[in-house]
């Protein structure tokens, strides 16, 4: 699960499909890997001011916190290079989900759905994932 998708649970609708997929990861209904890169990069994000300020409920920030720290799977998985991608940034989300054979990335960024499909990986967005559990 990208970044984004995270903090969209958080700082978005709290009817959203961001949000919504996150109660399916806080009742087991979604699994969901999680990676030593991909939680420095959600501290990294959430410290951004203009995130920061867009958080309105510190307790649903919480919230979700503890939803995947504890509900997540822990992975370390090796780096690889991934020459079709544009944002080096986002190698670790291919890392994990190589690395947790996950059935699906989900993101709303777009140059991580064009790599997905380029290098095998299916990439859905949140309401794509919901349609995907009915």
């Amino acid at each position: 699960m990208d970044t984004m998708v995270i903090v969209s649970a958080v700082v978005g609708n709290s009817d959203g499909p961001s949000a919504a997929v996150l109660d399916e990861v806080s009742t087991g209904g979604v699994r969901l890997a999680i990676s030593d890169d991909q939680l420095s990069e959600l501290v990294r994000v959430f410290g951004y001011p203009e995130v920061e300020e867009r958080v309105r409920r510190s307790v649903r920030a919480f919230e979700v916190a503890l939803d995947v720290g504890y509900m997540g799977i822990m992975y370390h998985p090796r780096r690889f290079d991934w020459p079709s991608l544009r944002d080096r940034g986002d190698s670790w989300i291919f890392d994990l989900a190589y690395a947790s054979g996950a059935d699906y990335i989900v993101s709303y960024d777009d140059a991580v759905v064009k790599a997905a499909a380029s290098l095998g990986f299916e990439c859905v967005l949140p309401e794509g994932l919901l349609r995907e559990l009915l």
